[in-house]
């Protein structure tokens, strides 16, 4: 109906001269004049901020624990890592403990 109607109402050359239909042609140029330029480039942004959050989620889901430890679990650790000496652990143990 649209098209019938843009049809009727051009007259001549004007319409579907050298340029095309109304004479529009040379600026649309399928989607890669200066509008379709930077849409493309704001789409390309929109999707690497997409992937750039989705790969730091996977990072962050990684480093969270999946249950707390206790400080005694802790310390145990630390004493078998080699990380403080046979009395560091009983002094510290106790102080824990009671």
């Amino acid at each position: 109906m649209m098209i019938t109607g843009l049809l009727a109402s051009c007259t001549g050359e004007g319409c579907f001269g050298p340029q095309g239909p109304g004479g529009w042609w040379p600026m649309m140029h399928y989607g890669f004049g200066y509008g379709g330029m930077f849409m493309w480039i704001i789409f390309l942004i929109v999707i690497g901020l997409l992937i750039y959050f989705i790969v730091q989620a996977q990072k962050t889901k990684g480093n969270t624990p999946t249950q707390a430890e206790s400080p005694i679990e802790i310390l145990k650790r630390r004493y078998a890592k080699g990380e403080i000496a046979k009395e560091e652990y009983e002094r510290m143990k106790k102080d824990l403990e009671g």
